[in-house]
């Protein structure tokens, strides 16, 4: 799932408000609109993604931890010590479609 237009961004930040704090919808959105493979899941380093962040490493691990157990974030991959993450598929349950619009990486 990945943001392709303004009505994608409106309907996370709907959906997010209230729900998360600020640093955790920073995350869910750097996911969302992060190169993605065609299961939804992002290659990128956690470096490089808590740099986009604007985060520390360790913050931005400890917050993704967060919305893994909270259910926003779910790994989908593994090599070794390293996790791939996707935004659940349940984030968008109630989007018209049911999804984010997919677009090619």
């Amino acid at each position: 799932m990945k943001i392709r237009d303004s009505e994608d961004v409106q309907y996370l930040l709907k959906k997010t408000g209230r729900r998360l704090t600020h640093g955790q919808r920073i995350v869910l959105f750097v996911y969302a609109s992060s190169k993605q493979r065609a299961d939804g899941g992002v290659m990128e380093r956690a470096s490089d993604l808590a740099e986009a962040a604007g985060m520390t490493l360790p913050a931005f691990s400890r917050t993704r931890k967060e919305l893994e157990a909270e259910g926003w974030l779910e790994v989908v991959d593994s090599f070794g010590r390293v996790k791939v993450y996707r935004l659940a598929p349940a984030i968008t349950k109630d989007r018209a479609g049911g999804h984010l619009r997919v677009v090619g990486s």
